[in-house]
């Protein structure tokens, strides 16, 4: 493998249209849940352990890219409001951004255009239904996006993320090792201190105009499934081995 160094780029909130008056006033609008959805929430709304993780799981991600220097064609799937486009696109020959969330991805659109982010084609879908050329990415990142997909159609995800791959393209994935004690620890301190308004607009009614499916996959379901289509290279648990919280996976398909 060949080693590379990139420059991992953060968008800023300013990059991001209405993004600010949207956090001030998350019971406003319904829009907040899919930003929470996004997880644009950690980044700009916490500090901490959350938002250690956060920007943690894009440097291993970019640790990997640098690793396997194979981004020609580049999917992000599960782009949200496109936090790693920047990078992604400095490094990619063209980048394909996707995500099932409509407005998330108007957020990404601005602020990619802001950013003069000219390689980056959007689509908004789904990733159980995605209709994109066979064997054309070389790598795809999918950072906390398998857990929102349901257990029953993990591996049917898996073999159609091998088939948008050039034969020895890898996947970068990352999910959250939710269900342990020390995850619901961190989770209910973390919302206590630091979030509390998001309990309280999770109970909005106006929560009903968006309607997120929610973490449906534990983190055994989605590492079983990744190894049906792909060979494991390297494993990252955050923000020990002892102590994981979240975990960042370079696959090679088979």
């Amino acid at each position: 493998m060949k080693v590379m160094t990139y420059q991992l780029k953060f968008p800023k909130k300013s990059d991001y249209s209405h993004l600010a008056e949207i956090l001030a006033h998350p019971r406003l609008s319904a829009k907040y849940h899919q930003i929470i959805e996004a997880s644009a929430s950690a980044y700009f709304e916490t500090s901490g352990i959350t938002r250690w993780l956060f920007i943690k799981r894009f440097r291993v991600a970019l640790t990997y890219l640098e690793k396997i220097d194979s981004s020609e064609n580049l999917l992000d799937a599960g782009t949200g409001i496109g936090f790693f486009l920047p990078t992604l696109s400095s490094l990619a020959k063209t980048v394909m951004a996707v995500d099932i969330g409509k407005y998330s991805l108007r957020l990404a659109q601005t602020m990619a255009k802001k950013r003069h982010l000219t390689n980056v084609i959007f689509k908004c879908a789904g990733l159980t239904n995605l209709h994109l050329p066979g064997k054309y990415f070389n790598s795809i990142v999918a950072l906390s996006v398998f857990e929102h997909i349901l257990p029953q159609n993990l591996k049917s995800t898996m073999t159609l993320m091998s088939q948008l791959l050039t034969p020895g393209g890898y996947l970068i994935v990352g999910f959250p090792r939710e269900g342990s004690p020390i995850f619901k620890f961190f989770q209910r301190l973390e919302r206590s201190l630091c979030r509390s308004h998001i309990t309280r607009a999770l109970k909005d009614e106006r929560r009903k105009k968006y309607a997120t499916l929610g973490h449906v996959s534990t983190a055994n379901q989605i590492i079983q499934a990744v190894k049906t289509q792909f060979k494991v290279i390297s494993v990252t648990d955050l923000p020990t081995s002892l102590v994981k919280l979240y975990t960042v996976m370079l696959v090679q398909k088979l």
